[in-house]
């Protein structure tokens, strides 16, 4: 199982698949997928991660800087990947298809 291999449970799974990319909201520039699970692997939390980034980002010494975006909508994403907003009963959605020759 992959939550096993990557020593993290659902919640910190969902943060990491958030921090390499979603469509529910934007990137935080220049946190690829590496450096995604290792930030998850050591501080959890998206909420403490922002701590990290902002800490980092006003160390002069530092060089790399990350853009956090300024809609970047963390918590209504968390929401989506839970609970996601879909039309479960057949009868609801077969009127919304549209099935034309390609």
């Amino acid at each position: 199982m992959v939550l096993e291999g990557f020593e993290m449970n659902m919640d910190e799974f969902i943060d990491l698949c958030i921090l390499c990319g979603c469509d529910y909201t934007n990137n935080i520039g220049n946190i690829g997928p590496i450096k995604a699970f290792k930030l998850v692997s050591e501080h959890k939390t998206i909420e403490r991660i922002l701590e990290i980034v902002k800490e980092n980002n006003e160390d002069e010494k530092k060089k790399q800087k990350f853009i956090v975006p300024d809609e970047f909508l963390y918590v209504e994403s968390r929401q989506l990947f839970k609970k996601p907003d879909v039309i479960r009963e057949k009868e609801e959605i077969e009127p919304l298809l549209k099935w034309n020759k390609p």
